[in-house]
């Protein structure tokens, strides 16, 4: 089952949530471990990282992510390109487990400058 969704952000908080994402992946954390880590509640980067929550990185979190990446610079977290856009409109197709409960898999088909 394939549901499409969309949503209005700004593309900093995106691309900041899929480079956390993505560093996480290769420290091989868990979105819970590094909840932990950060100090927040276990289910707060779970929350960040879903398409369908408005959880978002804040500027405290920089710091709290920096720290538990073990980063000695906040720049070396922030290591991505300047987003091209300020304001964006997301197109995600997300597909669904059999009984149409959880997500599996999402995947961007379109970002828009709004």
């Amino acid at each position: 089952m394939e549901k499409i969704i969309q949503f209005e952000t700004t593309q900093f908080d995106l691309d900041l949530i899929e480079h956390i994402k993505t560093l996480r992946k290769l420290k091989n954390i868990t979105k819970e471990k590094l909840s932990l880590l950060m100090g927040v509640s276990k289910t707060f980067v779970g929350n960040v990282e879903s398409y369908t929550q408005r959880h978002k990185y804040s500027t405290r979190h920089i710091t709290l992510l920096a720290n538990a990446f073990d980063f000695d610079n906040i720049s070396q977290l922030l290591d991505f390109p300047t987003p091209k856009y300020d304001k964006i409109k997301v197109t995600i197709k997300q597909t669904l487990n059999e009984s149409g409960t959880k997500v599996v898999h999402n995947e961007v088909m379109k970002i828009e400058a709004l």
